[in-house]
């Protein structure tokens, strides 16, 4: 029978790895402990994917801007202080997305730790803010990069 309080598994229970190391938490499966501390890693793997998404478009913003200005100089000069305006935004653009792709990073790891001890403990720390920080800031770049786009074209 599965009772919360009952004591970890003993060294000799857990996989030699485990037990040598002492760097993961064995809790036992009791209702919904392992479905918790699965979801908990689940969200964290959300929070790498988006990571990489998000620097990705940084590197992605930087090429898109470059081929641009270089299709607008092949067609002729007149197009040069829109292109000038465009390159101006592709780099310092690309390197605030790769920087916030790293924070996003930070945010899922120290979110997932935070999680696990709290999971430990029969708590839950709700993350409103961050999520709505993150799709502020995201929404943010999105709206600058359209501004760009359409800037340039006009």
């Amino acid at each position: 029978m599965c009772v919360p309080d009952s004591p970890a598994p003993s060294a000799s229970e857990l996989p030699p790895l485990v037990s040598r190391l002492k760097v993961s938490l064995v809790l036992e499966n009791c209702g919904s402990v392992a479905r918790d501390h699965l979801a908990a890693e689940r969200t964290f793997l959300a929070y790498v994917r988006t990571s990489l998404v998000v620097a990705s478009t940084g590197v992605a913003l930087v090429q898109l801007f470059t081929i641009s200005a270089n299709t607008m100089m092949s067609n002729g000069a007149s197009f040069l202080p829109t292109t000038q305006r465009i390159q101006a935004w592709a780099r310092p653009l690309g390197a605030t997305m790769v920087c916030f792709g790293l924070v996003v990073l930070a945010i899922g790891t120290l979110r997932y730790f935070s999680i696990q001890s709290a999971l430990t403990k029969g708590m839950f720390p709700v993350a409103r803010l961050t999520a709505a920080s993150i799709t502020f800031v995201l929404a943010t770049v999105i709206i600058i990069v359209f501004a760009i786009i359409l800037s340039a074209r006009s």
